[in-house]
């Protein structure tokens, strides 16, 4: 329960934390202390190789980072590497983490890696509509990971001989990784998943620098400063902008630490499309320190109103940072600590080069000087976990507990060039080296050259583009169909080429023949992909020489011998009469009331001495159910809106898509 006010307002602000979980299993050792080393070999070269890809990346919210941890179910029963990132709005850096992670499978042998988010199975999200129909929630867990840089499934038993290899119950982790290992060709996930992955992913890590976005700002001179030296910050304040409340906001109204009046600098500031979206698209009036131009200078007033919206973000994240101060005053960096004298870290580089983490690099080379820094803080963090007696990190790998940041999120959250340092602490730092000669410095490397915003504009025929791209592997029918409703004469078209007659009988087919359970209705269309991943399954996963079918047993026919039921000859023949005395009753209940008779159309029945145009309807007549049909099912249709609706819905299942009703009513 919330006690106060303060409470009140952090807590409108809260919302679902989104984030993607990994961990990189390797194959068990007997001696856990072996186990340990080579982990923290695998981890070594594992920042090796992924440290020069995400070098000068701005992450949204955490980093990608792993460390040694246990699971507390014990399952598996030994150490792994483990891994939390927080995406926030930006799902670009969860599939640049599946891309690293890709690349970690391939880079170190035998690693099985598992990865989800808090929607679940991301790889099999990703490739739903490629997936054997027999995977769902229900069945999934402990099922899906990559191998060798491959996307592996689990498949279920399908033989007694598989049923009697499965552990009982659900499958456990620690024998779903040996399965991967030992049987990694049967695992092996078809070609269509593997391929609506890579399509994914495929433009990574080029596609993660187009995710940079560089807008021009007027800057508090402190602010440009900070801004320029740590560009990382830039994702910290403007989410602290964007999920700001009344109390943070408070903050602003002084500017104490990057006030406007000191000074301001028009600069190049470096975004993330997902952070520049964010503050360009916020209404937000300039507190009272803030002079803006005259609307009318359309290009000083937008660099000026971005620049106040980020200096605010910028006061907002610094007095909102909790003081920690006193608990890292002690904290060794990579700037403060005594490296060349430490024997320890003598050995431990040493034994990098042996493993190769430097790639042959020669000492003063740019990449040598990246890998070092990474090496340095790595040695750092187990230093300190030594320091401070930390026992084995334990994690629940089934039910993460996203609200204990600190230990969950320990080490990916520490996004800045100092790991070592709070947000304070490190704009402190900042600011005590700030002056305009060094301001002046960093403005003459920063290139002044900003990147143009159109990608905001979405029109709608890249709106088509995109979903057709999206959807390309769906019903090609379907999808003709959708681009004529897109088309200029969509309605024209779709109007000659609609077969009610067909729309009639698949709904028809659809009432009397289709079945439904707990998961819903089953479509003829998911019968028939059903059927076929049957058979394609079965042909997978049989054996050359052995042409014995699959076990098939009535427990519904088996029940009913031991119980002595009639046989399903006179049990049918009793159902139909019965239902055949409940419809007759329905039917006079129906015709007792005059509006619900009324509201059905008949057929009608042309006078023969008469004109053959005029016609009159019995009201004894029989009622036209496909006319009723037709009807109802236009008009519900209609009553969508061009929203989702069951209509549309039930028709696109059947290849159908009616065009937009553009006509006013009478």
């Amino acid at each position: 329960m919330m006690d106060t006010l303060q409470d009140v307002f952090r807590g409108s602000s809260a919302k679902e934390t989104d984030y993607i979980q990994y961990a990189v299993y390797l194959p068990k050792k007997d001696d856990e202390s072996d186990m340990t080393a080579s982990l923290k070999d695998a981890l070594d070269m594992i920042n090796s190789h992924v440290q020069p890809i995400i070098n000068g990346y701005l992450w949204q919210k955490d980093k990608f980072h792993l460390s040694l941890a246990y699971d507390q179910g014990q399952d598996p029963s030994y150490p792994f590497l483990f891994g939390a990132s927080r995406f926030g709005d930006c799902v670009n850096d969860e599939w640049f983490i599946v891309y690293l992670l890709k690349t970690v499978s391939s880079l170190i042998p035998d690693s099985v890696i598992s990865l989800v988010d808090n929607d679940g199975d991301v790889l099999l999200i990703e490739a739903a509509l490629d997936i054997p129909a027999w995977l769902d929630p229900s069945n999934s867990q402990n099922r899906v990971y990559l191998y060798n840089g491959q996307v592996h499934i689990i498949p279920l038993p399908t033989s007694p001989a598989d049923i009697l290899q499965a552990t009982s119950g659900p499958l456990m982790r620690q024998k779903a990784i040996d399965l991967i290992r030992s049987n990694s060709k049967n695992t092996l996930a078809s070609a269509a998943i593997q391929q609506a992955i890579m399509d994914r992913i495929s433009e990574y890590p080029s596609a993660a620098m187009k995710e940079i976005h560089r807008a021009g700002c007027i800057l508090p001179n402190q602010a440009a400063f900070v801004l320029l030296s740590e560009p990382q910050l830039i994702t910290l304040a403007i989410e602290a902008f964007y999920l700001r409340d009344p109390i943070s906001m408070k903050a602003c109204a002084s500017m104490k630490t990057f006030s406007p009046q000191s000074g301001l600098t028009e600069t190049v500031i470096q975004f993330t499309k997902t952070t520049y979206a964010q503050t360009v698209s916020q209404k937000f009036y300039a507190p009272k320190p803030f002079r803006l131009p005259s609307v009318k200078e359309k290009k000083q007033f937008k660099f000026a109103e971005l620049g106040m919206k980020v200096a605010c973000g910028l006061e907002m994240l610094y007095h909102s940072s909790t003081a920690t101060a006193s608990d890292h005053a002690d904290d060794d960096t990579i700037d403060t600590y005594d490296f060349d004298n430490d024997h320890k870290y003598t050995a431990y580089a040493a034994h990098l080069e042996k493993l190769g983490y430097f790639r042959s690099e020669r000492k003063g080379s740019q990449l040598y000087g990246l890998l070092e820094k990474q090496s340095k803080e790595q040695y750092l963090e187990y230093k300190k976990k030594e320091q401070d007696q930390v026992g084995k990190k334990y994690v629940s790998l089934d039910d993460l507990d996203v609200e204990d940041e600190a230990s969950t999120f320990d080490g990916s959250s520490h996004v800045l060039s100092t790991p070592g340092q709070s947000v304070k602490q490190r704009i402190d730092a900042l600011l005590a080296h700030y002056s305009q000669e060094a301001l002046n410095k960093l403005l003459s490397v920063n290139p002044h050259v900003e990147d143009s915003d159109d990608w905001m504009n979405v029109d709608p025929q890249q709106l088509e583009e995109l979903l057709m791209k999206r959807m390309g592997n769906m019903n090609q029918s379907m999808m003709a169909d959708l681009q004529k409703d897109f088309s200029s004469d969509g309605d024209k078209n779709m109007d000659e080429t609609m077969d009610l007659e067909a729309i009639m009988s698949n709904l028809e087919h659809f009432v009397e023949n289709s079945k439904s359970g707990i998961d819903g209705v089953e479509f003829p269309s998911n019968t028939r992909m059903e059927d076929e991943d049957d058979d394609s399954e079965d042909d997978d996963y049989s054996d050359d020489g052995d042409d014995e079918g699959a076990i098939q047993f009535d427990m519904d026919k088996f029940m009913r011998i031991l119980r002595g039921v009639p046989s399903a000859t006179d049990r049918q023949e009793k159902e139909e009469h019965d239902l055949s005395h409940v419809m007759e009753e329905m039917d006079q209940e129906i015709y007792s009331h005059d509006k619900i008779s009324g509201s059905f159309a008949k057929l009608t029945v042309a006078e023969s001495s008469k004109n053959e145009d005029d016609v009159e309807e019995d009201e004894e007549a029989p009622v036209d159910v496909q006319l009723n049909l037709v009807k109802n099912v236009l008009e519900s249709f209609k009553s969508q809106q061009g929203l989702p609706g069951p209509v549309g819905n039930m028709l696109s299942q059947f290849g159908f898509v009616l065009p937009g009703d553009n006509e006013q009513d009478d």
